[in-house]
């Protein structure tokens, strides 16, 4: 079977390649640094050749680079061509925008209504979902952008922002002497779910599950009734509620919220809905 050219990989190139900056193509193409560098790299691999000489931040072409970026210009026009004439690919007339279903509040309230706004052109429909169930259905071309919990293995997402996770109790809530903690967990695959056992097995704990949910509002609920313990984003740590002693139950991971796309991204529609999505989250959060 021939090689074949990742489309994304050419995009980060050809950013790279007329901006001559790592940092500026982060930006430019919503990738970290170290993603841009990766994507480069692969590509030099694939192709088997060098195709800039850098220094420091700075990117020049080298001659396999600037043979790459003639070819790159006219792969990614070409590719353009092709999704435009398909209308269940093409960005400018539908985007199916994915939502994790702990965070629909913050997109109906604050991110919908600017991209209706902002994008009054496109047809707009919205899948809520867990995140590893919206990363699957973009995997099988059902949902083009999504907001998503974020986990080490997909390197390309955007990060949108950053909390620490804490576990509480109420603050009334008294553990019985010599009894098993009570856990609230969530019931399905999702992030979260796995640092909290990781968490308690870990800490070696005695504890039982004794509430599960697929709602991050429910898990909540519990905790606030004196129900259970559970780990939550700090974000929703109200004066009601209190940290357990991180010497009696540690937490060393952070919840990260980030955003991907699908591989057909028209990127001047993408720019449009990431400024959306960012003044919605900025507003929201400051709320």
């Amino acid at each position: 079977m021939p090689n074949c050219l990742n489309l994304d990989y050419l995009n980060t190139f050809l950013t790279a390649a007329e901006t001559g900056r790592l940092n500026i193509t982060a930006e430019l193409v919503y990738r970290s640094h170290s993603a841009v560098s990766m994507q480069i790299k692969k590509l030099e691999e694939q192709v088997g050749a060098a195709l800039f000489i850098r220094n420091k931040d700075t990117l020049t072409l080298t001659r396999q680079g600037e043979i790459l970026m003639e070819y790159a210009k006219h792969i990614l026009e070409l590719n353009s061509a092709v999704f435009s004439s398909i209308s269940n690919h093409n960005w400018s007339g539908n985007i199916v925008f994915g939502i994790p279903t702990d965070y629909s509040e913050l997109y109906i309230r604050h991110i919908h209504p600017r991209i209706s706004e902002h994008l009054s052109d496109i047809r707009l429909t919205t899948v809520c979902s867990r995140s590893r169930e919206l990363r699957r259905q973009m995997k099988e071309g059902k949902i083009n952008i999504a907001i998503v919990a974020m986990e080490p293995q997909y390197t390309e997402d955007m990060l949108l922002w950053e909390e620490p996770l804490c576990w509480v109790h109420a603050g009334n809530f008294e553990r019985p002497p010599d009894a098993p903690l009570p856990i609230a967990l969530f019931a399905d695959n999702c992030i979260v779910n796995n640092h909290s056992l990781y968490c308690l097995k870990k800490s070696n704990v005695d504890f039982n599950i004794v509430f599960t949910s697929t709602m991050l509002d429910n898990i909540v609920q519990a905790v606030k009734a004196g129900v259970a313990v559970s780990l939550l984003p700090k974000s929703l740590i109200t004066d009601d509620l209190q940290c357990v002693s991180p010497e009696f139950l540690p937490c060393p991971f952070s919840l990260k919220i980030g955003c991907c796309w699908d591989e057909h991204a028209d990127y001047g529609i993408l720019n449009r809905i990431m400024n959306c999505i960012k003044e919605g989250i900025a507003e929201g959060r400051k709320g």
